[in-house]
């Protein structure tokens, strides 16, 4: 009896941390490369752009929201820059050296 009693209990300290992790994830995305090339047309997603930037979700999003970094060109359901937009970006920023 003892046995399942603490089997149980490890069970929901298991699904707590669970649900924590999942909560301090929620609606942050992780860096991706891209894999298309800046040079011709496409579209980039919040993933392709912080590994292209080095950015933190978080400090992507309050760029934008401060002004200093482009909003994105459209949303089909998932926000996407151009590859020139991000291009133009980049070049600036190396131009200015830094962020």
């Amino acid at each position: 009896m003892t046995f399942s009693r603490n089997t149980s209990n490890v069970t929901s300290q298991a699904q707590k941390l669970l649900n924590t992790r999942q909560q301090r994830q929620r609606g942050h995305v992780l860096p991706r490369t891209p894999v298309i090339d800046l040079h011709s047309l496409g579209r980039l997603r919040s993933a392709h752009v912080l590994a292209l930037c080095g950015f933190s979700h978080s400090t992507l999003y309050s760029r934008m929201k401060s002004g200093k970094f482009p909003y994105p060109d459209g949303n089909d359901g998932l926000n996407f820059w151009n590859t020139s937009t991000i291009k133009c970006y980049l070049e600036t920023v190396i131009n200015q050296g830094g962020a």
